[in-house]
């Protein structure tokens, strides 16, 4: 399942307006992309399996739903850290992972592969466990096909792709190779260019965030 731009909440266009806004500084980047997490974990939220409990209020009893399986958020670094910060925002008890996975080596000259060098890796045990991936930029897949590879090992129940922009190209890359992976994109952009960047995109989000 894909959220595009069309189907999207419009309060989550507005915030992908800001990101991609040049004149946004990085204070409001970092906010926007921890609101982005926000806003695209309630929509992942409509893919998880549920079960009904029951409480006690101070008149009666009432049902409510929670989420029945256990949360594994994967944060892809370094651009991802504030908006992994919004997902685990809304879900305050899952469990959270790092990997360190960046582009080396154009692999392609017209940027749509790249070797991934990894320097760090900590994910929590994942059989049986929803895996939610949290990459503001899905461009040529690169990185994400290389993360998608070590979870799948795992055997993790679902897999979860938050997004802010992802480029056409990607998402086609990812869904032939993962076909069951769900991917939810606040925008999708059709052009990927030589350097491998998504246009217009915003930019680098890494380098936006944290000012380098």
């Amino acid at each position: 399942m894909l959220f595009n731009g069309s189907k999207i909440n419009v309060l989550i266009s507005e915030i992908i307006g800001k990101l991609r806004d040049k004149q946004t500084n990085p204070a409001d980047f970092r906010i926007n992309l921890k609101r982005i997490g926000n806003y695209l974990t309630y929509e992942a939220a409509k893919f998880l399996e549920t079960e009904i409990m029951q409480i006690e209020t101070p008149l009666g009893e009432a049902d409510f739903k929670k989420i029945k399986t256990n949360i594994v958020v994967i944060t892809i670094l370094r651009a991802a850290l504030p908006m992994s910060e919004g997902v685990l925002e809304v879900l305050p008890n899952a469990k959270a992972g790092l990997i360190s996975a960046s582009r080396g080596k154009k692999l392609r000259d017209d940027g749509k592969d790249f070797r991934i060098d990894c320097t760090y890796s900590s994910i929590p045990y994942l059989e049986d466990k929803i895996a939610i991936v949290v990459d503001p930029m899905l461009a040529s897949g690169s990185t994400l096909l290389f993360t998608l590879q070590q979870i799948k090992k795992q055997k993790p129940l679902r897999i979860i792709v938050l997004c802010a922009i992802a480029s056409q190209f990607g998402i086609e890359r990812i869904q032939k190779e993962f076909p069951e992976v769900n991917i939810l994109a606040g925008a999708v952009d059709k052009e990927l260019n030589e350097k491998g960047y998504i246009v217009p995109g915003l930019g680098d989000a890494g380098d936006r965030a944290f000012n380098t």
